[in-house]
């Protein structure tokens, strides 16, 4: 196997060094004083790494925060923004609203006008009818009064003053026709006081229906007061939105500027590891070369059929690998799939999908805890934020191995395992392989 050809080189330089530690001992003798001055280097040494370490720990757990911070802002603008296309909505509605009732009140005030043009033609109708009937009465009456002062005597006068039959015939005739006439006189003037009785009530109905419409009016002017203080609700509520999404706009936009000048920092890393990947397939397609020619061809048997999935079977997709918005700063891409368990995603193992040999098993920047491995075909696979390990560098995994534990360490807002794949040098959609 690899890792004992490794250890017997390792055997073979330690004699070397050995040796020349001998052939060399009484040339250069060791201090007390250097032996005291190395292991008080040593101690630094390891106390600087430490430092680091746990320097490089914090500022992981920063720039979760600085995510976790980011991704509440982006929920919080999106409810916002839902919130306002809300209200907006409503606004719209609400002016809808308001000019159907001042298209109505334009209507019903054009019914009233209508209607009080129309009364005023009435009664001046009645009065002129009025006028007329008293007109027709008075004629009436005087003709009554002089035919009850002058009784019968009259017709009598009548009779004796003609001089003549021709003349007598003509006067009675006469007096026919002035009977006749004070007949159609009454008769038309029943006929007017039944007309001016019908003007009236007809005047009165269209009084009672304007002032049924003046109460609709009012009605309708009244319901568009409280649509107008509806609409101006809404729009102080809409105004106080906007002035919250602007606050929390410039509230989150430094952090939002952290976690951008984070991104790239896990672009630049992710270029510099796509740069080793490259180079650590080379290496690995080497070793692999150099196993099965020390081993035989079955070292590493090639990759046959499906690949493995890296995790178990109830897995979730969090964030898929491509270009993504963000609201502060626009499109960015995500090199990776972000996956998580439906339940018991922290320790759950992490598999390799092929056969292949481990390049690195090691904490890497943003990634925090990281396994990169590669397998035939020009490809390296990459399990970001991982809990532990199960493997380490140099050492050949088979498809299925358990090779590392899901965890949160590095830039992660909580457990998911991230996972890249590369070839040639570029990262690729892992589903690609699928």
């Amino acid at each position: 196997m690899l890792k004992s050809k490794i250890a017997n080189k390792l055997i073979i330089l330690g004699l070397i060094a050995a040796m020349c530690c001998a052939a060399f001992a009484s040339a250069f003798a060791v201090t007390q004083e250097e032996k005291d001055a190395a292991e008080k280097a040593a101690k630094q040494r390891a106390a600087e790494a430490e430092a680091k370490k746990k320097e490089a720990t914090e500022t992981a757990k920063k720039a979760a925060a600085v995510v976790k911070s980011f991704e509440d802002a982006e929920k919080k603008l999106d409810n916002l923004q839902t919130e306002i296309e809300g209200t907006e909505a409503l606004i719209g509605e609400t002016k809808t609203a308001i000019g159907n009732k001042e298209a109505e009140i334009v209507a019903k005030q054009a019914e009233i006008d209508t209607k009080e043009a129309e009364i005023k033609t009435k009664e001046k109708e009645i009065k002129d009818k009025e006028d007329e009937i008293k007109e027709q009465n008075d004629a009436l009456n005087n003709r009554l009064t002089a035919m009850y002062k002058t009784g019968n005597a009259g017709f009598v006068d009548v009779v004796l003053s003609s001089d003549s039959v021709r003349d007598l015939i003509n006067n009675v005739n006469m007096v026919h026709k002035i009977y006749e006439s004070d007949q159609e006189l009454l008769d038309s003037l029943k006929e007017d006081h039944k007309l001016l009785k019908e003007m009236k009530l007809a005047l009165e109905e269209t009084k009672v229906s304007l002032e049924g419409d003046k109460v609709v009016l009012e009605e309708h002017k009244a319901a568009l007061e409280v649509e107008k203080v509806v609409l101006e609700d809404q729009q102080i509520a809409l105004e106080a939105k906007e002035v919250e999404t602007e606050e929390l706009k410039k509230r989150y936009k430094e952090e939002a500027d952290k976690l951008h000048a984070l991104l790239e920092q896990k672009e630049a890393e992710a270029a510099q590891m796509a740069a080793e990947a490259a180079q650590m397939q080379a290496e690995a397609e080497a070793m692999i070369v150099e196993l099965e020619k020390a081993e035989g061809e079955n070292a590493l048997p090639a990759n046959t059929g499906a690949y493995a999935w890296p995790t178990n079977a109830n897995w979730i997709e969090t964030d898929k690998y491509g270009w993504r918005i963000c609201p502060f700063h626009g499109r960015e891409f995500h090199n990776g799939l972000d996956l998580a368990l439906e339940n018991g995603t922290m320790g759950s193992p992490v598999y390799a999908i092929a056969n292949g040999v481990v390049t690195k098993a090691s904490w890497y920047g943003g990634y925090g805890n990281c396994i990169m491995y590669a397998i035939k075909g020009g490809y390296t696979v990459l399990y970001g934020h991982l809990s532990g390990f199960n493997c380490s560098s140099g050492d050949v995994v088979k498809k299925g191995q358990l090779i590392g534990y899901i965890g949160s360490t590095g830039a992660s807002t909580g457990p998911h395992l991230h996972f890249t794949v590369f070839k040639g040098g570029s990262t690729i959609d892992p589903y690609s392989l699928y």
